[in-house]
């Protein structure tokens, strides 16, 4: 808002000139009220009159009341007038003062926003400048460890492929000799069990002989001694070798050996 435009409306306003006073009617409404009149002959009806005169009374004190009333209130806006003439005076004033202050204050922000822009710029340059020799070192440093782990992992990796070859080899060789242990020990063992089973084979046919000659001798027993036995069970006649082959003999040691064989070839496996 330019200065033209605020004291626009108090240079367009016209003084107006002082009302005078209300001059004095030298009639006022009492003296219309009690107004006597000269009485005639065939004169006018004297309450019709009096009654025109109270209404008349009436007006003109509400006139006068009026008039007095707009007498103050422009008294009161003269008043106030003058009261804004002399605040244009002092906006008249401060506008200049703000104009005045606002170009100092535009000049030194200018100057300000100047420096300031130089500084930035000064700064930028600096962070720029700093910012290209620490991204090279970063960039030497990350290069060099970059060597260094790519060295490290090189030797570690031969380490461990060595490391993985003498594993193998070893495990290589506790296999063969487990293998070759396995093996003796399964030699050994089988030829101990046939050595057994050869011995326990010969054990069982004089067993056998031995049980059949008792048997034998029993059934003469029986046949002389107990001749009221129920042989019913055999054929009437059959010879004494009948009657011992009747009991039944254990099995063979060959049925146990064979069932424990799937035994010895699961100790085979490593």
């Amino acid at each position: 808002m330019t200065r033209e435009s605020i004291m626009t409306p108090f240079m367009n306003a016209s003084a107006p000139k002082t009302p005078p006073a209300p001059a004095d009617p030298g009639l006022s409404p009492r003296d219309v009220r009690y107004q006597e009149f000269p009485s005639r002959l065939q004169g006018l009806d004297r309450a019709s009159v009096r009654a025109f005169l109270g209404r008349v009374a009436d007006g003109l004190e509400s006139l006068l009341k009026e008039r007095q009333a707009l007498h103050d209130r422009l008294a009161a806006l003269e008043d106030e007038l003058q009261s804004r003439r002399e605040a244009e005076d002092a906006i008249r004033r401060a506008v200049v003062a703000a104009e005045n202050m606002s170009r100092d204050l535009r000049e030194g922000a200018r100057r300000e926003c100047e420096s300031l822009i130089e500084q930035a710029q000064a700064r930028r340059e600096a962070i720029d400048r700093e910012g290209e020799a620490r991204a090279a070192e970063l960039t030497a440093l990350h290069r060099a460890r970059l060597s260094e782990l790519e060295d490290e992992f090189r030797h570690r990796r031969a380490e461990l492929e060595r490391e993985h070859h003498l594993l193998t080899l070893e495990r290589d060789r506790a296999h063969a000799e487990r293998t070759v242990y396995l093996e003796r020990a399964y030699s050994e063992r089988h030829a101990d069990l046939t050595a057994r089973l050869a011995a326990a084979r010969g054990e069982y046919l004089q067993f056998v002989t031995q049980y059949r000659a008792l048997a034998h001798a029993f059934a003469e027993l029986s046949t002389r001694h107990l001749p009221a036995m129920d042989d019913s069970a055999l054929p009437a006649g059959a010879p004494l070798e009948v009657h011992a082959r009747a009991v039944p003999l254990p099995p063979l040691p060959e049925e146990h050996e064979t069932a424990r064989e799937p035994q010895v070839e699961a100790q085979r496996s490593p």
